[in-house]
C-alpha cells in the first residue's frame, strides 16, 4: 500500500511539473513573438521615416516620373483611415487619409508596376478596397487589393 501511495505521489508530481514546464514554454514562445513584433515595429519605424523623406522628396519634384494615385474610401463610422501597401512597407502611419465631403482621400506617388494595398480603419480593421475589382490572396489567408501602374 505504501508503494502504491509513493507511485501515485510520484505520478502527480511528474504531471504537475510536466504541465508547468509546458505552460512555461508557451509563455517563452509568446515573449519571443512579442520581441519579434517589437523589432519589426522598430524596423518599420525606420522605414517610415525613410518613406516620409522620400514622400517629401516626391512632393517637391514634379518631374520625377512617379504617378500620383488618389485612393478613396467611404465609411461613415470611421474615425481614422490610412492606406497601406507594399509601396509603404504596410505602415499604417505612412499615408493617413483625410476626410473630404464624407470620403476619405489620400494621394500617393507610385512607381510603375503592381502594388498590393489595403485600408486600415480605426487602426484595427484591415479592409480590401471595395471599389477595386482586382484582388489577390495574401500570406495571412486574407485578400489584398491590387493596382497596376504603367
Amino acid at each position: 500500500m505504501r508503494f502504491l501511495r509513493f507511485v501515485w505521489k510520484l505520478f502527480v508530481m511528474a504531471s504537475v511539473f510536466g504541465i508547468g514546464y509546458i505552460i512555461g514554454r508557451e509563455h517563452s514562445f509568446e515573449e519571443e513573438e512579442m520581441w519579434e513584433e517589437e523589432a519589426d515595429k522598430a524596423d518599420k519605424g525606420d522605414k517610415a521615416e525613410n518613406a516620409d523623406t522620400a514622400e517629401k522628396k516626391n512632393e517637391s519634384c514634379s518631374s520625377c516620373g512617379d504617378n500620383e494615385v488618389e485612393f478613396e474610401f467611404e465609411d461613415a463610422d470611421a474615425k481614422k483611415v490610412s492606406v497601406v501597401g507594399n509601396f509603404n512597407d504596410w505602415n499604417k502611419d505612412a499615408n493617413p487619409m483625410k476626410l473630404e465631403n464624407g470620403i476619405w482621400k489620400c494621394t500617393v506617388h507610385l512607381k510603375p508596376g503592381k502594388h498590393e494595398y489595403q485600408f486600415v480603419v480605426n487602426d484595427t480593421d484591415w479592409v480590401v478596397d471595395p471599389k477595386s475589382g482586382n484582388a489577390v490572396k495574401n500570406k495571412f489567408e486574407g485578400m489584398n487589393s491590387v493596382i497596376e501602374i504603367k
